[in-house]
């Protein structure tokens, strides 16, 4: 039976001549709109780009091409590579593969590979690999709602003028979780069994299953406008509403409590610390900081008085610009954020 002959014979021929007709035709449209879209990504990435570099900030997705097709739609670089000439940073990494499903343009997923070099002036440099890297967004048309990025099996040396000697570190695996929360930004981020080591040295501790949960008051336009830049903590305060730090051997820390930061970037707040086996604590922070074992036992044996001799205790720390006090004793500074 010929097309004619359907369309001028029955109602049921005409029926199925008009709904193969509208699904060539919606198939058609689709399929011009897909890879119209594709090429425009790939047209306007690279021109976005090269805009941007008069501000100082740039970046190129090498060899960049749009797949997916035909229910998805993701760029894939082979390398990628940004700069920021405003704060003196840069960084590359390896192949990023991105999709997002068509019907869900809002919703996108993300895998990066290493190794990752990562440069701060002046003079830090971060070196990083991994095994698998993912991460995911929900945005609107404000910008960016929530997203979150995960990693298995991280290692790499952190490298500074300030300090003699590299810096090793590990993980297991790692995530992290932003969202907005009205105007403020909830964070929250573990890490399992962190290790810190000079280059090849033996660890400063045992692998230590660090979380923390916090909100940052008022900051929800870092994450809808994707703002990051150094020293974004300043001026800043919120909750800290749980920070965990696990040794094993029933080695464990807990704070939590207000704070805020300064335009100099000095902490301040008010905290409630728990430390459990202080004996354990105080013998791993003697081998770690052999230099400040004075000060370490002055402070595990004041955690132990107010215990009333037990090898746990709970106690209020607090910080004043940059300064941490324990009953009154300054106990350590903490630098700059």
């Amino acid at each position: 039976m010929t097309a004619t002959e359907i369309a001028n014979g029955s109602p049921v021929g005409r029926k199925f001549f008009w709904l193969a007709a509208g699904i060539a035709l919606v198939t058609g449209l689709y399929t011009g709109g897909w890879f119209l879209a594709a090429d425009q990504i790939e047209k306007r990435l690279p021109a976005y780009l090269e805009e941007k570099q008069a501000s100082g900030f740039g970046g190129e997705c090498a060899d960049m091409e749009v797949r997916g097709f035909p229910f998805r739609i993701g760029l894939f670089c082979e390398k990628v590579r940004l700069d920021d000439t405003r704060y003196g940073a840069s960084a590359t990494f390896g192949a990023l593969r991105t999709a997002a499903q068509v019907y869900q343009p809002g919703r996108a997923v993300m895998e990066l590979d290493g190794p990752a070099e990562i440069r701060f002036s002046p003079g830090v440099s971060i070196s990083a690999d991994w095994t698998l890297m993912h991460a995911s967004l929900k945005a609107t048309l404000s910008g960016v709602d929530r997203t979150s990025v995960a990693y298995d099996n991280l290692t790499g040396t952190v490298r500074s003028p300030l300090t003699e000697h590299a810096l090793g570190f590990g993980a297991n695996h790692g995530e992290l979780h932003l969202r907005q929360n009205g105007e403020d930004l909830d964070a929250a981020m573990s890490v399992d069994k962190l290790d810190l080591r000079p280059k090849d040295g033996p660890s400063a501790a045992p692998p230590s299953d660090i979380a923390a949960d916090l909100t940052i008051t008022g900051k929800a336009e870092w994450l809808r406008e994707g703002a990051l830049f150094p020293h974004m903590l300043r001026g800043s305060k919120g909750e800290l509403r749980q920070v965990t730090v696990d040794m094993g051997a029933g080695m464990s820390a807990r704070l939590s409590g207000p704070f805020s930061i300064n335009e100099q970037g000095l902490a301040s707040g008010e905290f409630s610390l728990t430390l459990t086996n202080i004996s354990a604590w105080r013998e791993t922070l003697v081998k770690t900081f052999p230099e400040e074992i004075d000060l370490i036992n002055n402070v595990a044996n004041m955690l132990t008085a107010l215990a009333g001799g037990k090898d746990e205790a709970t106690v209020k720390l607090n910080v004043r610009d940059g300064t941490a006090f324990l009953a009154f004793v300054p106990i350590g500074v903490l630098p700059p954020l």
